[in-house]
């Protein structure tokens, strides 16, 4: 089974918004199901230097931009951040681009879980949602604005590969900690062409679905379930994009997070997401959704003795 306690550092994005309470909360609530150990307050302001102006007519106006904005964030966490026992928590202000620097620090502190505020219908100041998933090695949870601060439902879509035995196996440890109830879903398609086996659409629907659930019995027997109750369906793919169909799947279902394993292609690129992944970034805008990573399974020994 894959471990929970692989997540050992957490890294928070904070713009400074109202959104930043939820956001926090959240974040309290994950730290305590992973036992983080470790967890990073970011927030990159474009610049951290008032207009010369301003300085030379209020000299003694406020203290340093850097330790102004790190006295409010800590405010927030003081009074949001239920700080597990033996877990650091750290506050980082940073200037820059905020997408390269969010990289860079998840890089820097060796970050194995990062959690990024997303928001309706608007920017997120300046946060490349799509770059931070497709660049960084780090697993990430989008969260929508005021989440639900608990984890009853769980849906995690399947197709059989190893990156959905990964997201599976990280559902059956949250159940663990939670009592979440688990569900899985695999969505079938009807190839192109099915016409020239004489068949139907319908009736080569069912010859697909027959044999997904034999791909099916095959992919769980893999897993140590164990006492683990988890319900697993299967969706015909009638959407234009198999990421519709998961998000109106969990939206049906009413789930609190859909986990969802990341595909690399190549060793060499095994930081990338597949296309599902990266549409559901966007689309499943009310779900907080818990993109997984294989890429801190295998560190350098220079980022070992980072966690020292």
């Amino acid at each position: 089974m894959y471990d929970l306690s692989k997540f050992q550092r957490m890294m928070v994005c904070l713009d400074l918004t109202e959104m930043d309470k939820g956001l926090i909360q959240y974040a309290s609530m994950i730290a305590r199901v992973f036992e983080i150990n470790s967890v990073y307050f970011l927030h990159v302001a474009e610049s951290l230097e008032l207009p010369a102006e301003i300085q030379e007519k209020y000299p003694d106006l406020v203290a340093p931009l850097d330790e102004t904005l790190e006295h409010e964030i800590n405010a927030k966490v003081q009074e949001n951040f239920v700080c597990p026992e033996g877990c650091d928590v750290q506050i980082k202000v940073a200037t820059g681009k905020v997408t390269e620097e969010v990289l860079k620090m998840a890089k820097v502190k060796v970050i194995d879980l990062m959690i990024l505020g997303r928001k309706h219908h608007r920017s997120n100041a300046g946060l490349n949602s799509s770059k931070i998933a497709k660049s960084s090695p780090s697993s990430v949870i989008y969260v929508p604005e005021n989440p639900k601060l608990e984890l009853n439902k769980i849906l995690i879509p399947i197709d059989y590969s190893e990156h959905s035995q990964m997201a599976f196996e990280i559902g059956m440890g949250i159940q663990q900690q939670t009592g979440a109830m688990l569900m899985s879903n695999h969505i079938y398609r009807v190839p192109t062409g099915y016409h020239k086996s004489g068949k139907n659409y319908e009736e080569f629907a069912e010859i697909m679905l027959e044999n997904t659930k034999k791909d099916s019995e095959k992919f769980f027997k893999k897993m140590e379930l164990g006492d683990v109750k988890f319900e697993h369906t299967f969706a015909l793919d009638d959407d234009p994009h198999p990421a519709d169909k998961i998000y109106k799947t969990a939206s049906e279902k009413g789930v609190d997070m859909i986990i969802l394993g990341s595909k690399g292609r190549t060793s060499a690129a095994a930081f990338l997401i597949g296309s599902v992944a990266e549409k559901l970034v966007y689309e499943s805008g009310d779900i907080p959704l818990f993109l997984v990573k294989k890429g801190k399974e295998n560190l350098s020994l220079l980022e070992a003795l980072f966690r020292l």
